[in-house]
């Protein structure tokens, strides 16, 4: 048989040695029957997201996480890259449910090699060592019949108290192995701590193996199997030894829808308050690291100076004494030197007075400043 593309890589790796044929083909994905380990075992090829048939698949991906915070913010914002991961987390998501269930004790394929969205699992044989068929496509008698019925009840307790809910199971679903049951296909499986969907899935799984039950044995009303197992396992009261009794009370107590509305009200006004809580913070935040836009202010700073270090630029403080004696007014020449007139000639400006006079040049009184001395409408210092 010509090897498909989609097990080329696994071929390559030499994990599996011969594509022998098809096996069998489900809505979700191929299964070959190949030679891996030296032994027989089948390969269960994974059908692309626009190629499978599975309906409501939001119901069933609901609570699924991822370890990678950026993949699960891509997986919410469904981009290409989130759905690249979604699609991934959708083929990986059976590898898990069976790691899980295969500890807790239900027998399911065992799990050898996941490479490249390819599982290469146990093949399961019947009592003359063929490929086992599916529960669905056998008759039994109805003792028979009543014992796969319980044995798979019992599994699917198990599986409740492992934390996987199957979600799709029914008569196709499970392989009738020679050692007995075997229950397949966990793609959709779901977490009931994290589904709001897990108990209506449940209470379908169950309701689907008294659809096979009563194929075989004709009786009333099947007993709520799927009610009571599921009280127990929210009261923490569920064990894989439980025995059910097929025995479930409904609450006959009317809903308050006064009450339920009440408290769906105070839900929403709680959220609005965070939401405003969060804007008012978000805006503080970013008007502390954001700078105004407003009108540009320049501002300079001067290191101190002390009482006697003027600034560079700061002409230095004078009295008003000071200004009049710096004065050209109250300038005097000096003894020795001659006034000079307009021209520059020595004697020009010289007073009538001293240029008349032999002796020695008269020394001259200095006079007050002309702000302090005392002048006509002025009145002169008191004593």
């Amino acid at each position: 048989m010509r090897t498909p593309e989609a097990l080329m890589s696994l071929v390559d790796y030499g994990i599996i040695e011969e594509v022998l044929r098809p096996l069998m083909s489900g809505k979700e994905a191929q299964i070959y029957l190949v030679i891996s380990g030296g032994e027989q075992r089948v390969a269960k090829v994974y059908k692309e997201a626009q190629q499978r048939n599975f309906k409501n698949r939001a119901e069933y991906t609901e609570g699924r996480k991822t370890r990678n915070s950026r993949d699960q913010r891509a997986m919410g914002k469904h981009s290409r890259h989130g759905k690249a991961q979604d699609e991934a987390a959708w083929r990986s998501a059976e590898v898990d449910a069976i790691y899980r269930l295969q500890a807790a004790g239900v027998r399911v394929p065992v799990p050898y090699n996941f490479l490249d969205g390819v599982l290469v699992m146990e093949l399961v044989k019947d009592a003359e060592g063929l490929p086992a068929p599916r529960l669905g496509d056998l008759s039994f008698e109805p003792g028979i019949a009543k014992r796969i019925f319980d044995h798979l009840l019992v599994e699917v307790v198990r599986m409740l108290c492992a934390g996987v809910v199957h979600g799709d199971l029914s008569d196709f679903n499970v392989l009738m192995g020679a050692d007995g049951p075997v229950v397949i296909d966990f793609p959709q499986a779901v977490d009931p701590a994290s589904n709001m969907s897990a108990r209506k899935l449940l209470i379908r799984d169950v309701d689907n193996l008294h659809r096979f039950l009563a194929r075989f044995v004709r009786g009333g009303r099947p007993p709520p199997f799927a009610q009571e197992m599921w009280d127990l396992y929210q009261q923490n009261l569920l064990t894989p030894e439980t025995e059910l009794k097929g025995r479930h009370a409904a609450s006959e107590r009317p809903t308050n829808t006064r009450d339920v509305l009440a408290l769906i009200g105070e839900a929403n006004r709680d959220e609005m308050r965070r939401r405003a809580a969060t804007a008012a913070s978000s805006a503080t935040s970013s008007s502390a690291t954001t700078p105004s836009r407003g009108r540009k202010v320049e501002v300079l700073m001067t290191p101190p100076r002390g009482p006697q270090q003027p600034s560079r630029n700061e002409p230095p403080r004078t009295t008003p004494a000071a200004r009049n004696e710096q004065s050209p007014r109250n300038v005097q020449p000096a003894r020795n030197e001659q006034p000079r007139g307009p021209q520059g000639e020595p004697g020009a400006t010289q007073p009538r007075s001293e240029a008349a006079s032999d002796g020695p040049p008269r020394r001259r009184r200095r006079r007050k400043p002309r702000g302090d001395a005392p002048g006509p409408g002025r009145p002169g210092p008191s004593h």
